[in-house]
């Protein structure tokens, strides 16, 4: 089932898709509250929401955390000659990277080797601290497809004693495009399809992860409490420009994320003095 938010003076409400309509609820809401109570506003949107046919949405997570993992696909490892990690390795995103649908990716000055990464990540449903597998897997809220937008030549300065530059290189404004639209169900194989100006240049699936979301979550959570509307990455498939097997990113261009149950991100990249 795909959800969405919509917003109407001021206000937000959550709605079914149906096709090119949505069957909006009645009642607004706080969007990390909806995830607390998903069940419960599911099951009223469909008894007692209305289909409206003009509509725009907004995007649809508000997390105080974003924690995304490094080399979590096996052909991605293998893209990049590494060898698959012991045990989950993360770095963060913030809030101010999140951009929307049709929003723009921007181009920090200087920035030569700016990446793209198709990616699903997961919305946590409920707050979860030391969890186990089954608690970490029933933790999860919704799926969205991001993009994990990467400064290589910033991620990659790197110090003897300090290892890479990944704040600088992943957590620029505008690095985490987010679909508007989010998918509620059971955990599936998910396809991750990106291109760049029409070209295909990744169509992977999250099969190929390493550690799945409920690993991932339970890894986490027993060190750091979860909340509602946080967000845990899958990870990349083989395919980014760093591999050497595509040019990178440059103003102008227009990268897409796809995977079919989700939905879908489009966005263009513009420098930061255009």
């Amino acid at each position: 089932m795909q959800i969405c938010f919509i917003k109407e003076n001021g206000k937000i409400f959550p709605a079914i898709v149906e096709g090119k309509s949505i069957r909006k609820d009645l009642r607004e809401v706080d969007i990390n509250h909806f995830y607390s109570e998903m069940g419960k506003r599911i099951e009223k949107i469909e008894k007692d929401g209305i289909m409206i046919d003009s509509f725009d949405t907004i995007i649809p997570v508000n997390p105080s955390k974003i924690l995304c993992p490094a080399l979590n696909f096996r052909e991605h490892s293998s893209e990049t000659k590494q060898k698959n990690p012991d045990f989950p390795y993360f770095f963060p995103k913030f809030p101010s990277t999140i951009t929307s649908h049709n929003g723009h990716i921007i181009r920090p000055e200087g920035v030569q080797k700016l990446d793209y990464e198709g990616e699903i990540a997961v919305i946590i449903g409920k707050k979860i601290k030391n969890g186990n597998m089954e608690e970490s897997k029933n933790s999860i809220g919704a799926y969205v497809v991001v993009n994990d937008v990467s400064a290589r030549d910033l991620q990659n300065q790197f110090s003897p004693n300090l290892g890479k530059n990944w704040i600088m290189g992943k957590a620029a404004d505008s690095f985490l495009p987010v679909s508007s639209t989010l998918y509620v169900g059971d955990e599936e194989n998910f396809n991750i399809i990106t291109e760049v100006n029409g070209e295909k240049r990744q169509d992977g699936n999250t099969d190929d992860m390493i550690f799945s979301f409920s690993q991932m979550i339970e890894y986490l959570s027993r060190e750091i409490t979860l909340y509602p509307g946080d967000m845990i990455l899958s990870g990349t498939p083989s395919g980014v420009a760093a591999s050497g097997k595509f040019p990178f990113l440059k103003d102008g261009d227009i990268v897409s994320v796809r995977s079919d149950l989700i939905g879908k991100i489009e966005n263009r990249v513009y420098s930061s003095d255009s």
